[in-house]
């Protein structure tokens, strides 16, 4: 609309000035023009129409140089939004799926029994090589945290008086929280993940009584660094402590679980004495 008033505007413009120009009058018959009112008064309208044109021309040139209005902006960054979370869906998709054909995998191949022996070595960590692909889709629900500038340290114990352990490398999970500096501890799945490579101690304790007995492993990025193993024979109620001082690099993963042989009963805990787990940096 603006367009076409501004065209048909100059074309009224050209065609009077045009027509004003190609007739040659006197020069008593252009002063008289002069000053005749009329032509004055033409002559304001043409100069209005000009300023008219120039303010439309004005006006034209901010709209199209105007920034693209919020509501259309709150469009595109949503869309932007959608796109980027398609993508992570698609993505937590692959990894849901490839857990998925990891335990079906897991679950085709026949366990190993053990045929007895000494026990495993430090590096000899599973009877299964099958127990990494277990590993790899836990440590999958565990992230790493950043360690605060006064340092690390855990200590947990068991909620239950009772915990049934008699599968070979079943993991414990000290579930009872009193200490957890730097958030590194999961009780939930029974592992310190490490927030930053060091030197750490690392103690736990098994209580047994009656005939059970136990043997358990400490392991730190899935390898055995110590084992403990009590037996109280019925005759005494005891309790058995490991320890250790191990350097271990960030994102590493400690935890406790039972031995591949030697797990018979439940493991005690109670106000007579706690089955529990511990560690902190040393430096």
């Amino acid at each position: 609309m603006a367009t076409f008033f501004q065209f048909a505007t100059c074309m009224y413009v050209c065609m009077f000035i045009a027509a004003t120009s190609s007739t040659k009058l006197p020069a008593e018959t252009n002063e008289n023009v002069n000053n005749n009112p009329d032509w004055t008064l033409a002559m304001k309208k043409i100069e209005d129409l000009q300023r008219i044109v120039n303010m439309q021309n004005n006006c034209i040139s901010t709209l199209e140089k105007r920034p693209i209005d919020a509501d259309v902006q709150l469009l595109i960054q949503l869309q932007s939004t959608i796109k980027t979370q398609n993508e992570q869906i698609l993505q937590l998709e692959e990894r849901v799926r490839e857990l998925e054909a990891t335990i079906r995998d897991e679950d085709n191949q026949p366990n190993t029994p053990f045929a007895g022996g000494p026990l495993l070595e430090s590096n000899q960590t599973d009877i299964n090589p099958k127990t990494n692909l277990f590993r790899k889709a836990r440590l999958l629900n565990i992230q790493p945290t950043k360690a605060p500038a006064e340092g690390v340290a855990f200590y947990a114990y068991f909620s239950s008086s009772s915990i049934p352990a008699t599968s070979p490398h079943y993991i414990l999970a000290f579930d009872k929280v009193i200490t957890n500096v730097g958030n590194a501890y999961h009780p939930h799945m029974g592992t310190f993940i490490a927030p930053r490579s060091g030197l750490y101690v690392f103690t736990w304790t098994i209580r047994l009584w009656g005939h059970r007995y136990h043997n358990t492993e400490l392991l730190v990025d899935n390898n055995v660094v110590h084992v403990t193993y009590c037996n109280p024979a019925n005759v005494v109620d005891g309790s058995v402590t490991g320890i250790v001082v191990v350097h271990v690099d960030q994102g590493d993963d400690v935890l406790v679980r039972t031995g591949s042989q030697l797990n018979v009963g439940d493991i005690g805990n109670d106000f007579n004495g706690r089955s529990s787990f511990a560690g902190w940096i040393l430096m």
